[in-house]
């Protein structure tokens, strides 16, 4: 009988798949994987795998997520083959639902910006019933460590945003620290989200757009960031800019695709 209890319990968990874009992270990549598993004894109900979508990295990330994976069937590696991090999260989710059958995905920077331990409280609100929850540097709580031009850029691009889209009930729609549905991604269609462009972060906000278009019920919990201390950063922050005021004027004049 207690067996019976037991297979039960784990067929009514949610498989949680935290995704990762990367490109030459070998510096953050095992200890981010360890510190993302490790969060499992703290979240009730869901099931935690790991899959790292790399842009084919040259700098042994690939190994050591192979390495790991070998001696662990929670982590997976999908080798993307292109640059980018719109890329990397696309094919990632879609690998994600098609081929390990999660049910829920978290996307999370891998240069240890976003920290692990608020994994709980995402999926928390996941528990509640929301579509997508989304880990906030503007709510109650948040703890902001990022260099003032950073913080001044954040300000900024959630500002122009907000204002031009008239979202009122979303503090952060820039950081890439989400979770969300299975459901709630299906709904989304892929050919109005910029997901191809190289150099910018630009399908990061236009995807939390494009799921609170699609009816997502979505909640801010505060979250911690943190400067990244190894690697180097992808992000063109010119392009960036750039991406945000043209995005956010096209759509104001209704030419985006919804």
């Amino acid at each position: 009988m207690a067996s019976q209890s037991s297979t039960t319990e784990r067929d009514d968990r949610r498989l949680v798949v935290v995704v990762i874009p990367t490109y030459d992270e070998k510096e953050n990549i095992a200890d981010l994987i360890a510190d993302i598993l490790s969060q499992q004894p703290k979240v009730e109900g869901f099931d935690l795998d790991v899959l790292v979508s790399d842009g084919h990295s040259k700098d042994g990330t690939q190994e050591i997520v192979t390495r790991i994976g070998a001696a662990n069937p929670k982590v997976h590696l999908l080798d993307v083959r292109e640059r980018g991090i719109g890329v990397g999260l696309y094919n990632g989710f879609v690998h994600a639902i098609d081929e390990l059958g999660a049910d829920v995905l978290i996307e999370i920077d891998a240069d240890f910006q976003h920290n692990p331990s608020d994994i709980p409280a995402l999926l928390a609100g996941i528990r509640e019933g929301y579509d997508v929850v989304i880990g906030s540097r503007f709510v109650e709580g948040s703890v902001n460590k990022m260099p003032l031009h950073r913080r001044i850029l954040s300000v900024g691009a959630n500002l122009v945003i907000r204002t031009m889209l008239g979202l009122k009930r979303i503090t952060e729609i820039t950081t890439s620290y989400r979770a969300f549905t299975k459901e709630i991604f299906l709904k989304v269609d892929p050919e109005t989200v910029p997901w191809g462009q190289e150099k910018s972060f630009i399908a990061v906000p236009v995807f939390l757009v494009r799921m609170i278009d699609a009816g997502a019920s979505a909640k801010e919990i505060p979250m911690t960031m943190h400067p990244r201390v190894r690697g180097y950063s992808k992000m063109d922050f010119s392009r960036y800019i750039r991406d945000i005021f043209v995005f956010s004027i096209r759509s104001r004049l209704g030419l985006e695709k919804k």
